[in-house]
């Protein structure tokens, strides 16, 4: 995929315009609110690794048009939706405050960022490291092998690397969080979105050109799962941005027992 068009990413002006016409129905919000979530993206996509498609459409004259008109005709939806994250992040961070007074080894404020902040930071390392196996205490059993799989060992195989470099955190906010009756609260999860400063780009290291991303730092944000088990948390999963919104849909689940 190395040249695609703005047409092929289903953003023709001529479709915008003609979306604007169009009465609303039940169909035609639920594509709003697609176009919604990927309007969310764009800081992120064109920033992040797997960004450089959609940053040379939008990097275009006709692309920053395009956005222009994208934000305005979607601006309702925009601030509906992050009036929506502002209560979902409230909410969840009072439940986790309540827990941290109650099991402060678990669920205390600072120890919970300190933790996310040495994840995140290790488990980029690790990517930039091309072996996650060194920083495994920091992610889930599952979690680690996959990536190692499914990405570093195949990028390895074809000669390429993957620079990751984390200036720093801008902000982490918990926006869910589902809670076992388990003594121990193994199996727990804590669903956060975070906001960073870094660079991330795959390279060719015989031919040190750069075959994905670019290099410099950018603003990114994902939603990263923490799950707890064996005493600790570790990452379980890590999305795109646009899955912030169905975690904040969703109700906390924390039992009544753990709350009493």
């Amino acid at each position: 995929m190395d040249i695609i068009t703005l047409e092929y990413t289903g953003f023709k002006l001529s479709r915008l315009i003609q979306l604007i016409r169009i009465r609303k129905t039940t169909s035609m919000n639920k594509y709003l609110l697609s176009l919604v979530f990927i309007l969310f993206q764009i800081g992120e996509i064109m920033a992040g690794p797997g960004g450089r498609v959609f940053r040379k459409a939008f990097d275009s004259p006709l692309g920053k048009v395009l956005m222009i008109i994208l934000l305005i005709v979607f601006l309702p939806l925009i601030i509906k939706n992050i009036l929506a994250e502002r209560k979902g992040v409230k909410n969840t961070t009072a439940i986790l405050t309540k827990l941290g007074a109650k099991h402060p080894d678990i669920f205390d404020e600072i120890h919970l960022k300190n933790r996310v902040t040495s994840v995140f930071s290790r488990v980029h390392k690790g990517w930039s490291d091309q072996d996650v196996s060194g920083v495994s205490e920091y992610m889930t059993d599952w979690y680690w092998q996959n990536q190692q799989m499914l990405f570093l060992d195949k990028w390895k195989s074809e000669g390429l690397k993957n620079v990751c470099n984390v200036k720093k955190i801008s902000e982490i906010k918990p926006i869910h969080i589902r809670v076992t009756d388990r003594p121990d609260f193994e199996e727990s999860r804590i669903f956060y979105t975070i906001s960073s400063e870094m660079e991330d780009y795959l390279i060719h290291e015989e031919t040190n050109k750069i075959v994905e991303g670019k290099k410099g730092f950018n603003h990114v944000s994902t939603v990263w799962t923490l799950k707890f088990t064996g005493g600790q948390w570790k990452v379980d999963n890590i999305e795109q941005s646009s899955s912030a919104m169905e975690y904040l849909k969703r109700e906390d689940v924390v039992p009544q027992s753990v709350m009493a």
